[in-house]
């Protein structure tokens, strides 16, 4: 084998492995000047493909031994030994290795991306694996990573005759076939499974089942589920029979792994609704089973079971069935004293989940466009009675989902309390960790939202404390929000709200504006237009509206039309400017913008740090000169 590699002063890599001589050296003749001075090509004794490539990466890169060429064997060795010397850590990477099958070749470029090319990180958890590392698991690997079926197939062939071991046929089924089953089974979730894998799945299943000499019935419940829907929107004909097999799945599913039960109910829930769509007459009953199965759920667990569900099957309007409406008026008035009971029962954390199923059903009505629905009162008695909720426990995840819910409770109501009770939310987030920069902007902002409240009601004083709340919260957490970019951007736009804001606080200085104004074009490296935005507001409070328009065109030669929505904006709250001068700037940037948009695309010629040498006059003259380019570019670059 040939192999051509790039030695670097930081990194050291493989841009080709080729079998025959000739071909690495002409790879080798097309790369870049500068990258080939760093390249050369060598030999190794390695003959046929597939072989391995160790790359040890706790040596220094330059070293002659950074990579190995080897086979199999001196592979399982070197995982052996890793065991015999198994250090106490979860992420530590005791090499890498690659499985090479084929010909390889880096597309023609100076960076490394060896680090897309296929390979195991070797950790405790690839010692931990039982499987032998030999072809018949490393083609495993690699088919379910192409997602070949048919070479998987072939393998599965293989093990009636060559690879027999229990070992070898658990690899396959685990490593290969379950592997892939839930890879197809989250693309189905994503809309991308085509009807070609659909039919696929089955006989995955089977063969999984095959290999481990047992029922696999979660896989063939979650398989039976996509055909039923696939089945319910082409083929409504066969669906009831495919029905009857999901359901006969779910049941053993259900016995096999109870622990799975709330999930279950919810599937097979699903499943009715689905079935619901394929006969007019039978609509009702399929109704009624899918409700059934919710309650059962809810019945078992009412914290963890779908709410949103139930809601969804007894809110959605069939007009074109009356025994459906009927049903689901029924259903709605009852109701209420059912989850009394539960509430009742367990506390303060149903109202929640009953609140939040309910804000989940005004999004689906609004996303449906379906009107006069949803019971606002009723929804929002339950978000009352959630504040209450205080949970010992709950991940940060669900923690957020809380305050989430709180806060669109609070802006959509105007109402305090809500509001408040999303404060208290993130203040437990960031007692509970390090990371918590953002939770810091979404608190002040909240207070902002409080001190509008306030001010709507005429109460400037409460207003004035609301903003010194958000203050002190910045100013507390001060050194955490420069760590992150993202809220380190806020609290500048608060700081410009601060300065304009017509109460009773303390005030930035316009010095202190410009500072930070200056540091986060420094952070982005010019990509981002707020920096340039704020400092052209500076400038016009300072009465210099050349210097806003200096500002404007340094953002204008930088994001070009990119930044239409920003200057169209500034045109809009600019309209009834004292500003002259700034205000055609802004009418001429907005002409240009609507004259050239058509096929426009984005290819500026100076970057941030060229821009940053350039001096007023020159980024003016540059600006003009720019625009005539962007006029007249020949029509066959634009299309």
């Amino acid at each position: 084998m040939y192999i051509v590699q790039v030695k670097q002063e930081t990194e050291t890599w493989i841009v080709a492995i080729c079998q025959i001589e000739e071909d690495a050296a002409a790879y080798l003749t097309t790369m870049p000047a500068e990258i080939q001075a760093a390249a050369f090509q060598f030999k190794v004794p390695i003959e046929y493909y597939p072989f391995i490539i160790i790359q040890n990466t706790e040596i220094p890169h330059h070293s002659d031994t950074y990579f190995e060429y080897c086979n199999f064997e001196t592979l399982q060795t070197r995982i052996d030994t890793a065991r015999k010397n198994r250090i106490d850590s979860e992420e530590h990477i005791y090499f890498k290795y690659y499985y090479i099958s084929e010909p390889y070749v880096q597309m023609v470029t100076e960076e490394n991306f060896m680090k897309y090319l296929k390979h195991t990180s070797v950790t405790n958890h690839t010692l931990d694996q039982p499987y032998p590392i030999s072809l018949f698991h490393e083609e495993i690997k690699k088919n379910v990573s192409n997602y070949d079926i048919d070479q998987l197939n072939q393998l599965f062939d293989l093990t009636k005759t060559r690879f027999t071991s229990e070992l070898e046929k658990e690899d396959l089924a685990l490593n290969g076939y379950d592997s892939l089953f839930w890879d197809m089974n989250y693309d189905h979730a994503c809309g991308k499974l085509t009807e070609a894998g659909m039919s696929c799945l089955l006989p995955m299943v089977d063969n999984i089942e095959n290999l481990l000499g047992e029922k696999k019935w979660q896989h063939r419940s979650f398989a039976m589920h996509i055909l039923l829907e696939q089945a319910c929107k082409e083929n409504p004909g066969a669906a009831l029979n495919i029905l009857q097999n999901t359901v006969h799945s779910f049941e053993q599913y259900l016995i096999a792994q109870p622990e799975e039960k709330i999930e279950i109910h919810r599937l097979l829930a699903l499943a009715y609704e689905w079935m619901m769509q394929t006969d007019q007459d039978t609509a009702f009953l399929f109704w009624q089973q899918a409700v059934s199965e919710i309650e059962k759920a809810i019945h078992y667990d009412p914290e963890k079971a779908s709410w949103s569900s139930l809601f969804n099957l007894i809110y959605t309007p069939y007009p074109e069935d009356t025994k459906i409406t009927t049903a689901q008026i029924e259903i709605q008035q009852a109701f209420n004293k059912k989850a009394l009971d539960y509430e009742n029962t367990f506390g303060a954390v149903i109202s929640y989940t009953i609140a939040l199923a309910y804000q989940h059903l005004k999004e689906q009505l609004e996303w449906k466009k379906i009107d006069n629905i949803f019971p606002e009162a009723t929804a929002l008695r339950w978000a009352e009675k959630a504040i209450a909720y205080n949970p010992a426990t709950i991940s940060r995840l669900d923690l957020h989902e809380c305050a989430e819910f709180f806060n669109r409770i609070g802006s959509q109501t105007k109402r305090i309390e809500f509001l408040v009770k999303t404060i208290s939310l993130h203040e437990r987030i960031i007692k509970g960790t390090n990371d918590y920069a953002m939770e810091v902007y979404y608190i002040a902002s909240i207070w902002k939202q409080i001190a509008a409240i306030h001010l709507t009601n005429k109460e400037r004083t409460l207003a004035d404390e609301a903003i010194i709340q958000a203050q002190s919260i910045y100013k507390k957490h001060l050194e955490e929000i420069k760590t992150n970019r993202s809220a380190y951007l806020h609290y500048a736009e608060f700081l410009e709200y601060c300065y304009t804001y017509e109460g009773l606080i303390v005030k930035p200085s316009l010095l202190e504006l410009k500072n930070i104004a200056t540091e986060i074009e420094r952070q982005s490296e010019g990509f981002l237009s707020y920096p340039y935005v704020l400092l052209m507001r500076i400038a016009l409070f300072e009465n210099n509206e050349q210097q806003a328009i200096v500002e404007g065109t340094k953002s204008l030669i930088l994001h070009e039309l990119c930044a239409d929505s920003t200057f169209n904006e500034l045109y809009e709250t600019f309209t009834d400017t004292q500003f002259s001068e700034f205000k055609k700037f802004l009418l001429e940037t907005k002409s240009f913008m609507e004259e050239v948009s058509t096929n426009y695309y984005y290819n500026p010629e100076i970057k941030w740090k060229q821009l940053q040498t350039m001096s007023s006059a020159e980024l003016l003259a540059y600006w003009d000169k720019r625009k005539e380019e962007i006029r007249n570019r020949p029509k066959e670059n634009m299309e």
